[in-house]
Parts: structure tokens; sequence; C-alpha cells
């Protein structure tokens, strides 16, 4: 051992004695350190993953006791917390806020009402978009900030948009809106018109995957619908991109023809961080849209989707294609090595005689086969899986099933 290993033995030594004699002469530190280090092992036990889990707990020193503060969608972790305190005999006052924060009231879930709301990580509009929502998803609001709202999407995702953009909901409102004729716009993007004349002007654009119900209390013309929008505008829609919700959903099937048709006629679309629609996507926002259209809500994030399905092995290369079926996933990023574990960074979905397609500066095509011009030998070379998710068991929700969306 060298002379410079025993220096910092000796300086270790005499820190760590220097923090037991401090903890000893202050109990309220020391239970403090008990606390803080029990938030952090119940953290690391109990929530799997941050982007669908919170439990965003500190803890203080205040008036002889440890105070917990912060929030949590887990109130069975922030309890089993406050057990461990008490049976080490350390006082607490809880002030964890269990969310959906009771402050709301009654309305605590909520409707999309714009075509594309903006979901941010913080509770702002400089802050990095998370994801999107489209016109008429449901969401669970877990709490309010200076005009902004928590929620939560059907995808279990969490993060921040601006209230501009979701109508509050009751229970037995959203049990209503459940239960209400609705249509679901299936066309590229479309406008929600004031009247009945096509020259109208809009009340509201509308995106692929959007829902509106339909009005019962005024009349259309001719082929003209009334409708209403989440927050009580009132508009008329026209055209076969509109199909009934219920219908739809009872039909629909992720087809591999239909999901690459729609894939394929967003092709040059724009990339967009944190983008779920027709307006801009990111990758996985992407094959989430795409997936959509079958009836199938996909996670959210890339790391997040190659968790769902099951694994396709793909022979090695070159003829990695072979074996692979149109609407598999491939997932791209950094292979492990000694030194850095895995990590998933980008998707796209196969279509068929070795190309897929996927969204990397624009929605584009691409080839895994070295004689094709459109080969890309840099994803080939970061290739991590292939999952299967049609048909798979540990697939993704159905819309038609989504308790969120159906009674």
């Amino acid at each position: 051992m060298c002379w410079q290993s025993k220096k910092s033995i000796s300086k270790a030594s005499i820190l760590w004695i220097a923090a037991v004699l401090a903890l000893s002469c202050n109990p309220g530190k020391k239970d403090l350190a008990t606390a803080r280090s029990l938030i952090d092992s119940l953290r690391g036990q109990a929530i799997a993953d941050s982007r669908v889990e919170l439990f965003s707990v500190e803890a203080e020193w205040s008036g002889g006791r440890v105070l917990l503060t912060g929030k949590t969608t887990r109130p069975d972790v922030a309890a089993d917390l406050v057990k461990r305190l008490k049976e080490r005999r350390i006082a607490c006052s809880d002030t964890i806020i269990r969310l959906p924060d009771p402050a709301l009231g009654e309305k605590n879930w909520g409707l999309v009402t714009l075509s594309v709301a903006n979901i941010r990580y913080q509770p702002a509009h400089a802050a990095e978009m998370a994801t999107q929502a489209l016109m008429g998803t449901p969401v669970r609001v877990l709490q309010e900030e200076d005009g902004w709202y928590l929620v939560q999407t059907p995808d279990r995702y969490i993060a921040w948009t601006e209230a501009a953009g979701i109508a509050l909901k009751t229970q037995a409102q959203m049990d209503a809106w459940k239960g209400s004729a609705r249509l679901i716009f299936l066309g590229d993007s479309g406008l929600i018109l004031e009247g009945t004349e096509a020259a109208s002007m809009p009340v509201s654009d509308i995106v692929s995957g959007g829902i509106v119900v339909k009005e019962a209390g005024m009349n259309g013309r001719g082929t003209m619908q009334a409708v209403q929008l989440p927050d009580g505008r009132q508009g008329f829609v026209s055209g076969p991109g509109f199909r009934d919700f219920e219908a739809w959903g009872n039909s629909i099937s992720a087809d591999p023809a239909v999901l690459v048709d729609f894939a394929q006629r967003m092709k040059g679309r724009p990339y967009l961080w944190g983008g779920t629609s027709v307006k801009g996507f990111d990758c996985s926002g992407f094959t989430k849209t795409v997936y959509l259209t079958g009836g199938l809500i996909l996670a959210r994030d890339a790391s997040q989707q190659a968790l769902q399905g099951t694994t396709v092995i793909a022979p090695a290369a070159p003829a990695v294609w072979q074996g692979l079926k149109a609407g598999d996933l491939l997932f791209f990023g950094r292979k492990a090595n000694g030194e850095t574990g895995e990590r998933v960074s980008h998707v796209g979905m196969y279509m068929g005689d070795s190309r897929f397609i996927h969204c990397s500066g624009m929605v584009r095509v691409n080839s895994l086969d070295a004689t094709r011009a459109d080969y890309e030998p840099f994803l080939l070379a970061n290739l991590l899986h292939v999952k299967r998710i049609i048909g798979a068991g540990n697939g993704p929700a159905a819309l038609k099933t989504h308790p969120w969306y159906n009674r």
C-alpha cells in the first residue's frame, strides 16, 4: 500500500469519526440522516420508472422532529416511510401530498381540449417538452401550480401541461363522457367549423386521433355533424375522416398493412422532440402514433417501448431482416460493454423487404440491406433488439378496453 493510500484512509477515518461524533452530539441530525436514507432506499425499491410514478419526497429538521414534504403517486410507499420512522422512534410530521392533490377537489380528471397539447417536464413554457396529447385524450389531473397541471396520460406518463389545454372533469362527468356518442378523427388534419357552411370560420383544428362528442342538441346540415369539444365549445364537422368512436374501437385491429400505410403517409414530417402528433414526431412518438391508428397505446419513450411485446431473435448480419414481420419494432442505441450498460435511444418500425420507417430529422425509410441505396450502416451497427407487438402477450393496452376511455 503506498503512502498516498495510507494518507487517504487516515483522512477518511478522521472524517468518519467526526461525523459520528457530530451525530452523537446532535440527535436531530442523526434522525434526519436516517429519514433521508430511508427515503432514498424506498424510492429505489418501489419506484421502477420515475416517468410513470412519483415519489418526490424530502426530509428536513423542523420543530424538534423530522418534517416530511413533497408529493407522491404511491401512498403506500409514503405510509411505509412513516411506519419505519415510527419503528425507529423518530418523531416526524407527515405533510407529503398524496396525488391527486386533495386541493383539486372533485375535478381531478381532465380531457385535452386543444388539437395537440404540449406536456413538459416542468411547469414552464421554456421547459423541455416531454410528450403531447391529442384532443379528447383523458388525463388524470394530479396537481395545479400557477396555471399548469401535473397530469398523467393513458400511457401513464406524468408531466406538466398548461391549464388552457385541459378541461377539468369530475368522475361523474368522465363517466358521462365515456357513455356519450363520440367521433374519432382518423384523417391527417381537419377543422371544426363554427357553422354548417364550408366557408365557416374554424372553432379549432383537429388531428388524427382526436376525439369529440356528437352534439344532440344542435342540428347539422347535409353531411355536417354537430359536435362538442371537451371544454364545451360547439361546432360542425364532416367528411370520411370522422368515424364513430365505439364502432371504430370494436372493429379496429393492429393490421400491419394499415400501420405501414399510415406510417408511409407520414414521410417527410418533421422531427419534434416530445412530438406525438402528425404535426411533428420524435422517434418513439412516431411509433406510438402509428400504433394508435391500430387501437394500441404504446408506452411513451423508446426505452419503455423496448420492454413491451416479445423479443424476435434476428439472424446475424448481413440478412438480419430475415424472419422479421411488418409492424415489428427495431430498437437502436448503445450496446452494453464492461463499463456502461445498454441504452435504448431510437426506435423504428419494420415495413417488410428489409426496410424500416422511423423519425430521425424527419420521417424516413431506410434499409437493413447493404445492397440498397437507402441502407444505413450506422443504424444497423447499433441495432439492439427487435420486438413483436402485434399478438404479443406482453403487448400495450388496447384503446377499446382502456378504462379511461370506456365504461
